[in-house]
C-alpha cells in the first residue's frame, strides 16, 4: 500500500476497478463517472470509431458488474457521444450527450425515464456532418484548440456546415460535466459557450454564469465542475488551466492553480472535486497527474498514481491467457501504474477518492484518513 503523509493527512492508495473491454466487466475510453448508493458507479463509455461500444455502465466499488446500455441498443436509442453522467437525489441516472446536446434520463436499474435538449432543433443531415470531426473521445475539446481537417478553425468549421447557434439561455453545446446540488437542480459546464448552466431536473433552465474569456470569473471551454457543502461552485477551466470557484449564485470567489508544469500549476485540468473538509482534488489531463489543494488554494500533493496490481476483472482476463501472463512476465511493467490520462475525479464521504482513467479504462482509489492523529514523537 502506498501512503502518503502531508499537512497533517495522511491519503492510501487502496485498488483499482475495471479494465478495458468493449462491453461487460470493463470500459472502452470511459469520459466520466457519478457515485451512486452503496458504492455504486455509473461509468459513461465513449468508445472510438469502428467500435459501437459507446454508452453507460453501472459497476461497483467491489468489481461487480450490474448492468449497461452500450452499444447497438445505446447507438440506436439514445446518443452516439455520452460526455458526462450525474445522479440526483432518488438516484435517477443523467447521461449528457456532447454530440446531440441532449440529456438522457435512467433509474438506477438502467430503465429509460426521459431526455431532453436540444436534438429536435438540428436537422439528421447537419449533425451527420458534424459527427465526421467528431472522430476520438475528447476530440471536439482538442479540434477546438486547433483546426479541423479541413484546415479551418473548430468555430469556422461549425458555421460551414450549418450548425445553429446554441448560446441561447438554456440551449446547450457541448456538456461536459454534471453535477446536483442539495435541491436536485443540476449544474452542467456547458463548454464550447464557455459558461455554466442550472437547469430543474425537468430541463427547465434557471440560470447561468461565466463567458468566453480568461480573465477573474471568465471561462474558456470549461470542462469537470463540482460542489462543496456551501453550495460553491468549482469549475475546472481546461483552456486556461486553472480551477475557478463561484459562489452558490455564480460571483468569482478565487482560482486553484496557474498555467504551467511547476508545483502547484496545470496543464489541461479535466475535472474538479471537493470533499467534506474543503480539500480540492484536480485531475491535470495534461499531465497525468491528479493535484491536491488546501481549501485556501495552496498545493498540498501531487499524485502519478499506484496501480501496481491489474483490477480484478482485467486480472481474470490475464490468467486466462497463458500468452498474455507470460508475455507480461517478460514486460517492463513499471509504467503501468501510473496514470494515462486521468478525466474524471470524484470523492465520496467515506473519504475515498477515485480518478477515472479514459486510456487505462480503469478507476484508482485512494483513501484519505478520517481520524489520522500525528503520533507523539516527543512523548
Amino acid at each position: 500500500m502506498n501512503t502518503q503523509y502531508v499537512q497533517g493527512r495522511v491519503f492510501n492508495y487502496s485498488n483499482c476497478v475495471g479494465g478495458t473491454a468493449l462491453a461487460g466487466t470493463g470500459f472502452f475510453f470511459p469520459s466520466d463517472f457519478a457515485l451512486g448508493a452503496n458504492g455504486a458507479l455509473y461509468v459513461t463509455n465513449k468508445a472510438i470509431e469502428f467500435n459501437p461500444c459507446a454508452g453507460v455502465s453501472k459497476v461497483t466499488l467491489d468489481s461487480e458488474f450490474v448492468w449497461e446500455d452500450r452499444g447497438q441498443n445505446y447507438l440506436l436509442n439514445r446518443g452516439p457521444l455520452p460526455s458526462a453522467v450525474g445522479v440526483d437525489s432518488q438516484e435517477n441516472v443523467y447521461v449528457a450527450d456532447e454530440l446531440k446536446n441532449q440529456i438522457y434520463v435512467y433509474d438506477a436499474n438502467g430503465n429509460p425515464l426521459d431526455n431532453w435538449g436540444s436534438e429536435s432543433s438540428e436537422s439528421g443531415d447537419r449533425a451527420s456532418k458534424k459527427t465526421l470531426v467528431y472522430r476520438s473521445p475528447f476530440s471536439r475539446i482538442l479540434q477546438h484548440q486547433y483546426t479541423t481537417r479541413e484546415g479551418v478553425p473548430f468555430d469556422l468549421y461549425l458555421k460551414k456546415v450549418g450548425a445553429r447557434d446554441t448560446s441561447a439561455d438554456g440551449d446547450l453545446n457541448g456538456p461536459m460535466s454534471l453535477r446536483f446540488d442539495s435541491d436536485d437542480n443540476l449544474y452542467i459546464s456547458d463548454s464550447f459557450n464557455h459558461r455554466v448552466q442550472v437547469f430543474a431536473k425537468d430541463g427547465t433552465f434557471l440560470r447561468k454564469f461565466g463567458e468566453h474569456g480568461d480573465g477573474d470569473g471568465q471561462l474558456n471551454l470549461p470542462w469537470g465542475l463540482d460542489l462543496d457543502s456551501d453550495g460553491c461552485v468549482y469549475v475546472a477551466d481546461w483552456k486556461n488551466a486553472r480551477v475557478q470557484k463561484f459562489s452558490p449564485e455564480g460571483d468569482y470567489m478565487a482560482t486553484f492553480g496557474a498555467p504551467g508544469s511547476g508545483e502547484g500549476e496545470l496543464e489541461r485540468p479535466s475535472s474538479v472535486a471537493v470533499d467534506k473538509d474543503g480539500d480540492v482534488y484536480v485531475t491535470d489531463w495534461g499531465a497525468n497527474r491528479l493535484k491536491i489543494y488546501e481549501p485556501d488554494g495552496t498545493h498540498m500533493l501531487t499524485l502519478a498514481g499506484d496501480a501496481e496490481q491489474l483490477p480484478p476483472w482485467q486480472q481474470a482476463r490475464v490468467d486466462g491467457n497463458l500468452d498474455t501472463k507470460r508475455a507480461r512476465m517478460r514486460a517492463d511493467l513499471s509504467t503501468e501504474k501510473i496514470f494515462k490520462r486521468p478525466v474524471t475525479v470524484r470523492v465520496d464521504n467515506e473519504g475515498r477518492i477515485i480518478v477515472l482513467e479514459a486510456v487505462a479504462n480503469r478507476l484508482q482509489i485512494y483513501v484519505k484518513e478520517q481520524d489520522w492523529i500525528d503520533p507523539p514523537f516527543n512523548q
